[in-house]
């Protein structure tokens, strides 16, 4: 075992009390040090590591299996959009890994369902813990779903594994490295266990305060609790030690040793966790399963902002709740608002952040429409660019794999996409000189295109762009093809325009004096052609009026 000295303080142990002279201005740091997992496998991906605050590959135990923990929430209130960003960055990494590196990935979220929040909630309704507990996870597993969410592998409850965390101790106390206090609480011995401090540097001690005589005495103040003695009126299990409860550490690391094994891949959480839930998740894992490195990879997510100093949480009331957020915005906005910035930086929700997502969502979907009706010729312009559009794909296809490679950069992968983009609509806005410049055939290109945005948008990120195949699982009555009447409909509309602009041929030979009185009485016309798109567009159908032509397209615009 590695010998660490506690360069902040100088103690001496006199029973159970210890007296700490804090060194100023030096920093606890831990020897202990980072490596790589032996005979790992290599997955082509490079990830940012909290434990050397370094990017280095990430190799994985068994070849195309991930083993991923992730903490998930104490569920004594609904989930808010802080909660939120948290799990939809995670699902984007997720799916990155099983989509695009078909990577097999086991994910665990832990629930915790037992704690001093929980127990509070339930006194204030004069409810059950068990009813507080179950009524929150069935409404986060809800929020997640409606975010696009991946469902995790398995989501214990800590309750469910209390003969674990028991044993989990057990064996941590077997090796000397935690102890009994006098009223039956249980804590970890972080000077015994020697190696503590891993993932982020911690300040000099601070003197610990002396106790009343009824109060727990710990041997210092980083010690933390592995088992909380039972409080009157609490909820309590049997233990060797007596009534109590586990710590909030102890739950994860009985869990995802108990179905993950040891040593783990990967553990994630947010920024928050860091210290000291996530340190002390490490320590007590190493203790338990005699091993120098736990967990061979820990990822954290940037924290939500409302202000450039102001997290969002319960204790500044200033949440919004994941309903609130889908009466105001899309899913896919809020998910796309989520690859405009790295994962692993705080990220602010303001109303200009969310329109801007929204506005790049526009952009890509009106590109997808005139491309798909470019495709089923409905749309014309000059002949396409065929070996720049298929150059530029290849190109784009290298550099979003690259950068999803390069620690899940999602800013540099949206940035590419935007490029083809913006190529494909200069493309598709080349107007035709005449009949002899029009494409004869659409080729290929433009297809392969839209093939790839949908994949990258659709099954990567899980951001849903409607195809036009999408209006045939619209309802309508068995045998009817939705795809021929809205033909029919913008046809007939396109007729009723053209006459309502004076468009025909006979309109050449009418006064400027005439012509302005007609329009005033077809008005009415166009505004029934406006109604109708709007009609339309309500029911997730969207016309869109080009210089000399209509196409018609399914949309998301409505809400969720």
């Amino acid at each position: 075992m590695v010998v660490v000295r506690c360069l902040g303080c100088l103690t001496q142990r006199r029973g159970l009390k210890v007296l700490l002279a804090p060194v100023r201005h030096r920093r606890w740091h831990s020897t202990g040090s980072w490596v790589p997992p032996t005979e790992g496998h290599d997955t082509g991906i490079t990830i940012y590591n909290t434990a050397t605050q370094t990017k280095v590959p990430l190799l994985t135990q068994y070849e195309g299996l991930v083993s991923w923990y992730s903490c998930g929430p104490t569920v004594y209130d609904s989930a808010h959009i802080g909660h939120a960003i948290t799990y939809v960055r995670q699902d984007i990494i997720r799916r990155i890994m099983s989509r695009l590196f078909d990577l097999n990935v086991i994910m665990i979220v832990g629930i915790t369902d037992i704690d001093d929040k929980i127990i509070k909630r339930a006194q204030e309704l004069r409810v059950s813990v068990q009813d507080v507990s179950e009524k929150y996870e069935r409404e986060f597993f809800s929020d997640m779903d409606r975010l696009r969410v991946c469902r995790p592998s398995i989501a214990p409850r800590v309750t469910q594994h209390i003969p674990h965390i028991i044993s989990f101790i057990e064996r941590i106390l077997g090796r000397s490295m935690a102890y009994v206090a006098q009223d039956g609480s249980v804590y970890f011995d972080t000077e015994a266990y020697g190696d503590y401090g891993k993932l982020i540097p911690l300040p000099p001690l601070p003197p610990l305060r002396r106790p009343h005589a009824e109060e727990t005495v710990k041997k210092s103040e980083r010690d933390f609790a592995l088992w909380k003695a039972a409080k009157s009126g609490e909820p309590y299990w049997e233990s060797p030690w007596g009534k109590g409860r586990p710590g909030w550490h102890i739950e994860c690391s009985a869990m995802a040793s108990h179905i993950l094994g040891a040593p783990l891949d990967l553990h994630s959480g947010g920024m928050d966790l860091i210290f000291s839930h996530h340190e002390n998740e490490e320590a007590q894992c190493c203790a338990h399963h005699h091993l120098k490195q736990w967990c061979n990879y820990w990822i954290h997510t940037g924290l939500l902002y409302t202000k450039m100093e102001e997290k969002m949480s319960k204790s500044l009331s200033n949440t919004i709740t994941v309903n609130q957020l889908l009466n105001q915005h899309s899913i896919n906005t809020f998910r796309f608002y989520c690859l405009l910035s790295h994962y692993r930086n705080k990220i602010l929700y303001t109303p200009a952040c969310m329109s801007q997502a929204n506005a790049h969502l526009k952009r890509i979907q009106s590109f997808l429409q005139d491309a798909n009706a470019y495709i089923n010729g409905q749309y014309k312009c000059a002949a396409l660019d065929e070996p720049a559009l298929k150059q530029k794909l290849s190109e784009t296809r290298l550099k979003v794999k690259r950068s999803l490679a390069d620690d899940f950069d999602t800013v540099k992968a949206v940035d590419a996409v935007m490029e083809l983009v913006s190529l494909g609509n200069k493309e598709l806005q080349k107007k035709p000189e005449g009949s002899s410049s029009l494409s004869w055939s659409v080729g290929s290109s433009m297809v392969s295109i839209c093939s790839y945005i949908h994949f990258i948008m659709d099954d990567v990120f899980a951001i849903s762009f409607p195809k036009v195949s999408d209006a045939s699982s619209l309802s309508m009555k068995e045998g009817v093809e939705l795809t021929e009447v809205l033909d029919a409909v913008i046809r007939l509309r396109g007729d009723v325009r053209t006459f309502a602009l004076l468009q025909g041929t006979h309109s050449q030979d009418l006064s400027p004096s005439e012509k302005e009185v007609k329009m005033k009485e077809r008005r009415p016309l166009l505004k029934a052609c406006d109604d109708l798109r709007k009609d339309l567009l309500k029911n997730g159908l969207q016309i869109k009026d080009h210089p000399k032509h209509t196409s018609w397209a399914v949309t998301d615009e409505r809400k969720g």
